[in-house]
């Protein structure tokens, strides 16, 4: 099997769910097939970087596509398309004449597009089998990120979100597969936007990960990680701080919240300079030095769709998690066996010190959580299905 496989991040690198799960695909994927990468990157030094981190047996090429660049052609497309503006982030002529060229040689079987922002490339396309991996409803969590924001870009997201929704449901037609991370996603677009045959592929870890070591829990470390440049993990540690922290705080004066992760904001780095209760770790190679003593750790969406790989990781690190019923998803988890859920900010700062408390149950989340990862969450398997998804494909 010959894969040209789009994506709009350079893909070699596990920081953060966007790259993870391409990166995981390719890395199991290309064990029985030839993959050839296409992607975008920022400056020369990354697309240098994406030699040096090129997995065995992958090929990759990368166009540097500026920031400054891509919002020009925002502010263009914004104004003369009716087409998503992260269609228009990522259009470049060079990216079109790059994917024609591999086409035109016909050494391809699929073509993999990881998320709709590359759909465009490829669309017309008729002689190679097309997967399109949606990954979320981009659309629905554009319309409920609008009620949350107090920016600039609350009327951007708003007109985005009326785009998103249109164009998923046009562009589904164009390709032979759509995958989707988890059964609440694939519900919502079956049910309300008409999009048929979406086919579940969940996110997961390493099976390296599940047998990390576990040190003594410190009771009173509390950590949230993530990608933080996106706005629904933004949100949540701002909503975490602020919201609940406090009422946790006000039972336990010593306990700590820690912050680890990429693209780390400016007032979150602001928060922890004036709170000595608060550590911010940004950009660090590898989450699990930072996070593995801690008593709990939280994911207090408000805004979630899909699987949150921050949620699968913590289970794997062998962490109790806390989440909202958002932030839980379409995750196979059971509450109060698997994870603990709360929605009010009384009720999550309740549950989180619950856990500070009681060594004996956070033993039995831990124990629940690590039966459940190695059943369903381990990229082999859940990469094993692809792999079956593409060869029917072929057949």
């Amino acid at each position: 099997m010959r894969i040209l496989f789009l994506t709009t991040r350079i893909p070699f690198s596990t920081v953060g769910g966007e790259r993870l799960r391409p990166f995981s695909f390719i890395k199991y994927l290309s064990r029985t097939a030839k993959i050839k990468v296409l992607s975008f990157c920022e400056s020369e030094s990354e697309k240098s970087r994406l030699v040096r981190s090129i997995l065995p047996g992958v090929q990759a090429e990368a166009v540097v596509l500026p920031r400054s660049k891509s919002y020009a052609q925002c502010l263009l497309g914004g104004a003369l398309s009716d087409k998503p503006l992260q269609v228009a982030y990522y259009r470049d002529s060079r990216m079109q004449k790059l994917v024609s060229g591999e086409l035109s040689s016909g050494n391809y079987d699929i073509i993999f597009c990881h998320l709709l922002r590359m759909a465009s490339y490829v669309q017309q396309v008729r002689t190679v089998r097309k997967v399109l991996d949606f990954c979320d409803v981009l659309s629905l969590r554009y319309r409920i990120a609008c009620g949350l924001r107090k920016d600039f870009f609350k009327p951007v997201e708003f007109l985005e979100a009326g785009r998103l929704r249109k164009y998923e449901s046009e562009i589904s037609r164009k390709f032979d597969a759509t995958l989707i991370s988890s059964e609440v996603d694939k519900r919502y677009m079956e049910e309300t936007m008409g999009i048929k045959g979406l086919r579940v592929i969940e996110n997961g870890v390493e099976p390296e990960m599940v047998n990390k070591e576990r040190p003594l829990a410190d009771a009173r470390k509390i950590v949230l990680f993530g990608n933080m440049r996106t706005f629904h993990n933004r949100d949540a540690a701002e909503n975490f701080y602020i919201r609940i922290f406090p009422l946790i705080k006000a039972r336990f004066p010593d306990a700590r919240f820690v912050i680890v992760g990429a693209n780390m904001p400016v007032f979150l780095k602001r928060i922890a300079l004036r709170d000595s209760a608060v550590s911010v770790f940004a950009d660090v190679e590898d989450i699990h030095p930072y996070v593995k003593d801690a008593a709990v750790s939280v994911a207090p969406m408000r805004l979630a769709f899909g699987m949150q790989t921050k949620i699968v990781q913590s289970m794997a690190y062998g962490l109790p998690v806390v989440t909202t019923s958002c932030g839980l998803g379409g995750m196979a988890a059971q509450p109060d066996r698997d994870i603990l859920l709360a929605d009010r900010p009384e009720d999550f700062a309740q549950k989180v010190i619950a856990l500070m408390q009681d060594e004996d149950k956070r033993r039995q989340l831990i124990r629940n959580a690590d039966t459940l990862i190695n059943e369903r969450y381990l990229w082999p398997k859940i990469c094993q299905s692809l792999n079956d998804c593409l060869e029917g494909l072929l057949r």
